[in-house]
């Protein structure tokens, strides 16, 4: 479990410092962070709706935690490990 929420959050923040160098979340990061998430997701939650819930949460969680996306992609691996990101999952997986 922690495997795979790793890996969705290093993808989706990786694909953010691709595709943008700003220094807060606009849209344009929100929306490539929302369509990379539940790309990840979808399968393991079994539907489109679970999987929007499940990055709801994360990004919610990680834009309280990290205000602006630079923020977010230097503390990379504590994200991976953040308990409230961890609980997203559940929170998803227990409906």
């Amino acid at each position: 479990m922690k495997k795979r929420t790793h890996l969705i959050v290093v993808s989706v923040l990786l694909l953010l410092v691709v595709t943008s160098c700003k220094n807060t979340w606009s849209r344009e990061d929100k929306a490539t962070f929302y369509q990379a998430c539940t790309e990840e997701a979808k399968p393991w939650t079994g539907s489109a709706e679970k999987a929007k819930t499940y990055c709801d949460c994360v990004f919610a969680n990680m834009e309280k935690k990290y205000p602006n996306e630079e923020d977010a992609l230097e503390h990379i691996d504590s994200l991976a490990k953040d308990s409230a990101l961890l609980n997203c999952k559940g929170a998803v997986m227990v409906k």
